[in-house]
This record gives C-alpha cells, sequence and structure tokens, in this order.
C-alpha cells in the first residue's frame, strides 16, 4: 500500500470499527475538545490585556492644558445601589469644543444623563422604584457598548452647570501617571499561574491519545497478517490518532466560540470581558492546531515503543523497563540553584531567576511522580485482596496513572503556592474590623451640604447622629486634618467626658494654646485661627466619626469664633432606627438631587484596603482556573477509567468467575486510583509550600500558608477521584459476569 492509502486505513479503522471504535473516538474527541477549549482562553490573554489597556488608556483623563481645547470640569462619585456599584460622573463643559468621555457623541446637557448598557437595563428592572430617583437627571442616550472597561459597569454621565470645583481636564486617553508595582507583581504572578494551568493540559492530552491502546494494537496485529510493514503501521497509527485530534480542535473550536458568546453574561469577581476580547493570537492558533494533533501522533508512537505487533499476535514485554532516576531530578534541582541566590529584583536576572526557577520547580513534578510511584508500590506486600488487586495493577503499569496525576499535581502545587504567597500578601496589606458597621456615612460639601444633611437627617428611622465639619491645616509641612463638631457627637465618637462647648482636643501634644494656624476649607480658601484654650487630649473611637475622618484636632463651635464655616465639608454618621432593608437607599435617594455635592457610604461588618482587594480578587481567579482545570482532569480520569474497564473486561469477568466478590473489584479500583492521588498530593503541597517561599522574597514579606485553600484543592481533587471511580461501577458490574468470557 502507498502512504496514502496507509493514512486512509487508519482512518477507516478510527470511525469504522465498530461500536468500540465510535466510542473510543467520542470520548477522545470529548476530553481532548476541553483542554483545546481551555488552551484557546488562555491564548486569548495578551488580547485580554491589550484591550482592557486600551479601554484604560482612552477613559483616563489628560489634565495637562492644550491650545485652544476649551476644559472641561469632571467628578466622579459612587453610589450603591443593592449591593451594586454605580458611578456617577459629573461633566460641566467650558466651551463647544470640551473633550468628550469615550463612548458619546456629544455631552449631556445640565439635566441629562447618559447611561451605560448595563445601567440602563438594572434601572428598566427595578421595580422597587428606588434607583430612578438616584439618577440626577433624565436618561437621554447610552454610552456605547464596548467602550467601559467592563461589560457589566454600571456608569451614568451626568450633565451638570453648577459644579465649579470639579477636577479641570482636557482630554481622555492617556497613560497613568504611575504604574502601581502592588498590581504588576500580581499580575506576574497570574502570568505565572496561567502557565502552571495550561502545561497539564499537554499532559492531560498525551494521556487521552493513548485511549484504546489494546483495541488499536489488536487491529494492527491483523492488519500486519494482511502483509503490512511495521513503517505502514506507523502510518496507521498516526492515522487514527489524527482522527481523535481533529475531532477534539473541532470540539474544542465549538467550545470555545460558545464559551465567547456568552462571555458577557460571566463576573469574573469585578471584572468582565467582552466576546472581542477572547481572541486568540493567531499564531498561537497555528501552534496550536499543530501541537495538538503532533502531540498525539508522537504519544500514540510513544505507548508502542514496547510493544511488538506481529501477524499472529501482540507481544508486550512481560515487566516495565525499570525507570531511570539520573534526568528525573534535574528540573528541581536547576530550580533551587536558581531561586536561592538573592540576585534582587531591581535587575532583569533578579526578576527572571526566581520565575524560572519556580517554573522548573514545578516542572519536577511530572519528571519524579512516576519514579516515586513505582518504587513506593515495589516495596509494598499484603493488605486486603482489594488492596493487593489495586497494588499489582499499579506494579504492571503505573505510567498511565502517574502522568494523570502528575499534571493534576503539577495544578496543585501552583495554586497551592500562588494561593499561600496571595494569601499572605493580604494578611500583610490589611483587611481590618470595621467598627463602622451598621452605620452610614453622608459627606456633603459645596453651597447646599447642610440642604443635603438636612435631606438625610430627614428620612423616616434615621436616628443616632453625629456631625462634624472639616478642614485642615499644614503643620511642619504635614498636613492635618481638623475638625468642629459639638460636644454630644465629641463625646460619641472620642473617649472624652465632660465636654462643653469652647473646649479643644488634639492628639499632638506640641499643639498649645496661643498656637496660629491657617486653616483650608474644601473651596481653598484660606482662614487664621488660633487656639483659644489649652487642647485636651484627643481619642477618636474607632466606631465614631472622628475615628473615621481620621482627625487630629477637634474643636468646638464656640472655640471658633471669628471662622467661616459655611465651606467646610460635613459628614454626618446615622443609624437605621426602624430595620428597613431599604434605609440606606433611601438616604441615598434623599441626597441624589444635589448630585457631585452629597454622597453616602454604607459599611459592611469588613473593610479592606484596595490592595488587599486586588489581591483577593487574584487568589480566586487562580483558584477558579485551578478548580477548572481539575475538572478537565476529572474527565480525562473518567475517559481513561472507562476504557480501561472496557479492555481488562475478560479479566474482571475471569476475576468475578472464580469467586472474587464485586465490591472487591471496586474497592480495587478506587485504591488504584487513590494511591497515586495521595502521593501526588503530598508532593504538590510541598513544591507549593516551596513556591510560595520563592514568591514571598520575590514580592512582599509575609510567608503564610493558606491551609484553607490547600483543603479546598485537595479536597476537590479527591472528589473527582471518588465520582470518577463511582462512574465506572456500573460498567464493572457488567463486566463482571461470564458472558465477558466469551469469544468469538
Amino acid at each position: 500500500m502507498t502512504g496514502r492509502e496507509d493514512l486512509l486505513l487508519g482512518f477507516r479503522l478510527a470511525v469504522g470499527g465498530g461500536r468500540g471504535s465510535i466510542v473510543r473516538l467520542v470520548l477522545s474527541a470529548a476530553g481532548i475538545g476541553l483542554a483545546v477549549a481551555i488552551l484557546l482562553i488562555g491564548a486569548s490573554a495578551g488580547t485580554i490585556k491589550e484591550n482592557r489597556d486600551q479601554r484604560a488608556f482612552d477613559s483616563y483623563v489628560r489634565s495637562e492644558p492644550i491650545p485652544d481645547v476649551a476644559p472641561l470640569f469632571y467628578n466622579s462619585t459612587t453610589t450603591d445601589f443593592r449591593g451594586q456599584a454605580i458611578a456617577l460622573v459629573h461633566l460641566r463643559p467650558t466651551g463647544p469644543n470640551s473633550p468628550l468621555p469615550p463612548g458619546v457623541d456629544r455631552l449631556p446637557s445640565p439635566g441629562e444623563v447618559f447611561l451605560s448598557p448595563k445601567l440602563d437595563e438594572l434601572v428598566a428592572s427595578d421595580t422597587s422604584g428606588l434607583l430612578r430617583p438616584r439618577l440626577p437627571g433624565k436618561p437621554a442616550g447610552l454610552i456605547a457598548a464596548g467602550t467601559t472597561l467592563n461589560p457589566n459597569d454600571l456608569i451614568a454621565y451626568v450633565g451638570t452647570d453648577t459644579m465649579q470645583n470639579g477636577t479641570t481636564i482636557y482630554g481622555f486617553g492617556a497613560e497613568p501617571a504611575y504604574h502601581d508595582v502592588l498590581e504588576n507583581g500580581i499580575l506576574m504572578l497570574l502570568l505565572i499561574g496561567l502557565f502552571v494551568l495550561l502545561t497539564p493540559v499537554f499532559i492531560f492530552i498525551g494521556t487521552i491519545s493513548r485511549l484504546g491502546g489494546a483495541a488499536r494494537d489488536r487491529r494492527l496485529a491483523a492488519v500486519r497478517l494482511a502483509g503490512s510493514s511495521a513503517r505502514q503501521l506507523r502510518r496507521i497509527t498516526a492515522a487514527e490518532s489524527l482522527v481523535s485530534a481533529a475531532a477534539g480542535l473541532v470540539v474544542g473550536a465549538a467550545l470555545f466560540l460558545l464559551f465567547r458568546g456568552a462571555v458577557t453574561n460571566f463576573q469574573v469577581l469585578r471584572f468582565g470581558l467582552y466576546p472581542k476580547d477572547l481572541t486568540p493570537s493567531w499564531p498561537l492558533v497555528v501552534l496550536i492546531v499543530l501541537v495538538v494533533p503532533a502531540l498525539a501522533v508522537v504519544t500514540a508512537w510513544f505507548a508502542q515503543r514496547h510493544t511488538i505487533v506481529e501477524p499472529l499476535g501482540v507481544v508486550r514485554e512481560t515487566a516495565p523497563p525499570k525507570r531511570r532516576l539520573w534526568w528525573r531530578p534535574l528540573p528541581i534541582l536547576v530550580g533551587i540553584a536558581l531561586v536561592v541566590p538573592n540576585f534582587g529584583m531591581a535587575s532583569e536576572l533578579g526578576r527572571a531567576a526566581p520565575i524560572a526557577g519556580a517554573v522548573l520547580l514545578m516542572l519536577g513534578i511530572p519528571a519524579m511522580l512516576p519514579w516515586l510511584l513505582e518504587r513506593a508500590v515495589s516495596r509494598i506486600k499484603g493488605g486486603p485482596p482489594s488492596f493487593q488487586l489495586a497494588i499489582r495493577r499499579l506494579q504492571s503499569d503505573s505510567g498511565t496513572p502517574s502522568r494523570v496525576v502528575a499534571g493534576v499535581c503539577m495544578v496543585l502545587a501552583g495554586a497551592i503556592g500562588l494561593q499561600s504567597l496571595m494569601a499572605g500578601q493580604a494578611v500583610e496589606q490589611g483587611g481590618y474590623q470595621d467598627t463602622m458597621a451598621g452605620r452610614m456615612i453622608v459627606h456633603a460639601e459645596g453651597p447646599m451640604a447642610d440642604q443635603a444633611v438636612a435631606a438625610a437627617r430627614a428620612v423616616p428611622g434615621s436616628a443616632d447622629f453625629q456631625s462634624m465639619r472639616s478642614m485642615y491645616f499644614d503643620l511642619s509641612g504635614a498636613l492635618v486634618s481638623f475638625g468642629v463638631a459639638d460636644c454630644p457627637t465629641i463625646e460619641a465618637s472620642t473617649g472624652a467626658t465632660g465636654c462643653h462647648d469652647g473646649d479643644v482636643f488634639a492628639e499632638a501634644p506640641s499643639f498649645h494654646k496661643g498656637q496660629s494656624v491657617t486653616l483650608t476649607d474644601m473651596a481653598k480658601r484660606q482662614q487664621s485661627w488660633t487656639v483659644p484654650v489649652t487642647p485636651r487630649t484627643l481619642a477618636p473611637k474607632p466606631s465614631g466619626i472622628a475615628g473615621y475622618l481620621g482627625v487630629h484636632v477637634l474643636a468646638t463651635p464656640a472655640a471658633m469664633t471669628g471662622v467661616d464655616l459655611s465651606a467646610a465639608s460635613i459628614s454626618v454618621s446615622l443609624r437605621d432606627g426602624t430595620a428597613n432593608p431599604d434605609f440606606v437607599e433611601l438616604v441615598r435617594n434623599s441626597v441624589a438631587p444635589f448630585g457631585w455635592q452629597a454622597s453616602v457610604t454604607a459599611y459592611n461588618q469588613k473593610r479592606i484596603t484596595d490592595e488587599a482587594q486586588r489581591i483577593g480578587d487574584a487568589r480566586n481567579i487562580l483558584l477558579g482556573g485551578a478548580l477548572f482545570v481539575l475538572l478537565l482532569a476529572g474527565v480525562c480520569l473518567l475517559v481513561l477509567a472507562q476504557e480501561q474497564v472496557r479492555e481488562r473486561r475478560r479479566a474482571l469477568g475471569a476475576l468475578s468467575a472464580t469467586g472474587v466478590p464485586v465490591r472487591v473489584i471496586l474497592r480495587s479500583l478506587l485504591w488504584q486510583n487513590g494511591i497515586p492521588l495521595l502521593l501526588g498530593i503530598v508532593i504538590a503541597t510541598g513544591i507549593g509550600i516551596g513556591i510560595a517561599a520563592v514568591g514571598k522574597r520575590m514580592f512582599w514579606k509575609a510567608l503564610y500558608v493558606d491551609w484553607a485553600a490547600v483543603g479546598v484543592l485537595a479536597a476537590a481533587t479527591i472528589a473527582v477521584v471518588l465520582l470518577v471511580t463511582a462512574s465506572t461501577w456500573p460498567l464493572v458490574r457488567s463486566a463482571a459476569k461470564t458472558e465477558s468470557l466469551r469469544a468469538e
């Protein structure tokens, strides 16, 4: 036969070998397809970053004056509606050529608002009537889809003609004034995590490509009997593997396109993607299309290296060759050599060496695990019958389970390391207990501040008021927060007792009677003030308005003789006295007519810094990705388990015929899958903690082993193995019958 005929025969054998061949083709296509879909998503990482960076660039304001451009007054405030943040961007042009924000072709007129598509949907779906009054104007248009940073962003452009002290801008589209080192560090760790999650996918593809090896060998023996040479058998094997790989590519592309079309419905933490973001780089697509079939063919050839296909049957080596150790520790040793020296983060070498070392440490898992598993099971003897059956199976073939488990454990090690590293940084960056829980802070400024505060106090159920006016002054080059409040507020928000109107309180011991300072209010107006009395010690309570504002000097109204407080900002703390679940929405609605001059902040039990929030988001992204790849591992294990039961159907029937109970066979399968997994979890945990120790020195100070994440990942892995094993039980019960011993 010619080479072309060999390939055509291989295609026919792959799809025309009866029901068994079709089942194997479907299972292989499903497993490879899911892996290809994950690879295509990973190949879109560059486009995702580029598109998001471009959208962020387009929305960033430019404050440098531009000739012949009328400036735009710009003020962005935030309001919440039932846990969803809504950005209200107030805009006041100063001329006909004032710059336009992205997504609109004109600026909203006073009394108009332009809504993002998701905010427009939210307003239309709100049946409570509490959201519409929050918008300081009449909806007059939509912000163009695809121009907001995330598809689910809730943004309103608000037209105004009264704003005087907003940010003066001359255009949109600029680089940020600074680059966040912390954010760059998180981005680097996410890129490492992407590598960690994608590398095992290739291991799973190679493992699935070995599916149906015994049945393929029997077919090849028949072809050999018909006169085919060994070289022709290799071409036939390649053709059979290419069919599964091609089907997997088609299935993977379909899954990717389905996910791409629905990606806007997925809100990953606080972030979202547009369908156009999931556009893989064409060079990477070509690489995937070439690598997946090549990997399938090479794996199928590699699986036959110890098999001799003869015309009258198939001869396999009775014992698998002993695995060599000399090269397996090399990735781990080189990785340690790269991470132990401290090159410093200032140089390219200092940044690249620890990352390469961490990656090599993870690559050491698939290199070492098969050898460790082989040595571990070779020394095990005795035990219950189910255990002995499992050990004997692992002794005869430990390669297949170790390959799958190696991929799973690589995911575990990387996820454990990065999760622990980010958990330590989150602890260091800080979340802190919010003792303002249950309170709302109404902050108002400008000429309408007093009216905004009065409107909030008039909401039915408002109680427990603490009100304070705020200014600041310069003390020895440092800005000091200054507050003015009545005695009930001072006593409620500090540890002071016996307050009298005219008292002054200060944290700084150097602050003294007769000292003169220059107070500055929100309108940038400066006034001189002299301390009239000896200040008392100030000790703000975290639960009070003074602690919330972080004031260092606090005065009563009578101590402010001669100072005009009308332009000072006002902050009022209040509570709900009626247990109304919509109380906070009523308060927000009460100040909504005052636009940028008033805002409301409601507190939960826990407040965290922005840095800790970003780290927590990155942790959750990596954890979700790890669980998704574990799902792929479960599919791979399921496909292999089903095929192994089919191939061992006669052996299982023989065991049952000789008196071995079916429950013993079922337990042996559990041992067979569980032993490699437990060994892999131990290795993955150790290497994961090592990676966290490396990252500790790379980026931050804290090393904190996130045992909760370790437990979640280990439990998810064990659950996958249990579910896969349970899924094979019906097929095992069917195989463990005497009918399985029949032969034609």
